[in-house]
């Protein structure tokens, strides 16, 4: 604020066309006066800065540079998340002044958590990750303040986790993902850091069941994605998403026999040939149900849904993945054509169906 009050003397007095002087004479003080204030080597006395304002015609607030914010809790919750994402350099004293005002609120403790954390992982510094442990420990006790749906007590011990993980405590680290892991949700963390530990069974078990969630996820999303591509009529980006979902369950498959991706390829391949007819290409079209179909015409007779049968895959125990499919393959075919509801693909299906294609 010194810098600028500084700074806005000297632009209003030459805005006023005034020497330092001449200024000086209007408030009955010394040349020298004028000129440390406009150096920042000193400050009026707050009477002056008064009599300033008025001889200027500006309020406090421009002349001094000062700028009010909003401090209600919300405004500056806000504003903290912003300091951390940035590391603005006052973020840490912003911090405790936000404590020191609102040390009982949830969202204050939690940004300031937070912020504290982002400060001491890069470069480590562990005064300030012991800090954040500590607000977050706090804003634990606070949760039923909480009315963000992105935050729950889960989230909170996996930040905690990360810092102590960071402060190379990982066994208290292990600790708190294993007892707030509802769902499998640090299943990832908890195998790397078993990995790390020296136990690769264990660690590969834990991550083998997370790689399948992540694969019925991966269904999920390219579905919804392939969904807005379709009805939007961008058939192009339709066709790329759904060879480069082909490609990558085909590295899944332990060799040429089913497995627990067969139903959504049969899906996808529905999908690439409505989005190729609707391209222009018929040909294609045609040539993708067939794909479909040979696929359905094979799986469907001994179908594998074990996801512990696909590559990269070590599971003590059988698991499926879950699909919002068909039972079989060949249902499956017919439910998405039905959703499309085009005519000439149905058409296609049924020249299809009739066949037995090797």
């Amino acid at each position: 604020m010194k810098k600028q009050l500084s700074d806005n003397i000297r632009a209003f007095r030459k805005q006023k066309g005034l020497t330092q002087q001449q200024l000086a004479d209007v408030f009955g003080v010394t040349v020298g006066a004028v000129h440390k204030w406009e150096a920042g080597l000193s400050t009026p006395d707050l009477t002056l800065i008064f009599e300033m304002a008025d001889f200027f015609d500006v309020s406090l607030d421009v002349l001094t540079g000062y700028e009010v914010r909003d401090n209600r809790i919300d405004a500056l919750a806000a504003r903290l998340r912003k300091m951390a994402y940035s590391m603005d350099p006052e973020g840490l004293s912003e911090a405790e002044k936000a404590l020191k005002k609102y040390p009982n609120y949830f969202s204050i403790v939690f940004e300031c958590a937070l912020l504290y954390g982002v400060y001491g992982i890069n470069p480590v510094n562990n005064d300030y990750l012991m800090r954040s442990v500590s607000l977050f420990e706090r804003a634990v006790s606070l949760i039923s303040q909480n009315t963000d749906p992105d935050i729950d007590e889960t989230v909170i011990y996996g930040q905690l986790a990360v810092l102590h993980q960071t402060m190379g405590n990982t066994e208290k680290a292990l600790q708190i993902y294993k007892a707030h892991n509802a769902g499998g949700v640090y299943d990832i963390r908890i195998g790397h850091i078993m990995s790390a530990r020296g136990d690769y069974k264990g660690a590969d078990e834990c991550l083998s069941r997370s790689l399948v969630k992540q694969l019925g996820d991966r269904m999920t999303l390219i579905m919804g994605k392939l969904n807005c591509y379709l009805k939007l009529n961008d058939y192009p980006e339709a066709k790329a998403l759904i060879d480069a979902a082909l490609s990558e369950n085909a590295s899944y498959r332990r060799a040429d026999e089913p497995y627990a991706l067969d139903k959504f390829d049969c899906v996808l391949l529905t999908e690439k040939a409505y989005a190729e007819l609707k391209s222009g290409n018929k040909r294609q079209a045609s040539e993708c149900l067939k794909q479909a179909k040979r696929r359905a015409d094979l799986i469907d007779k001994a179908p594998d849904h074990d996801a512990g049968h696909l590559r990269f895959v070590s599971l003590s125990g059988s698991l499926v993945l879950h699909d919002s499919f068909g039972k079989t393959c060949l249902e499956s075919i017919e439910l998405i054509l039905a959703s499309l509801k085009d005519k000439e693909l149905n058409k296609f299906w049924a020249s299809v169906k009739e066949k037995t294609i090797i």
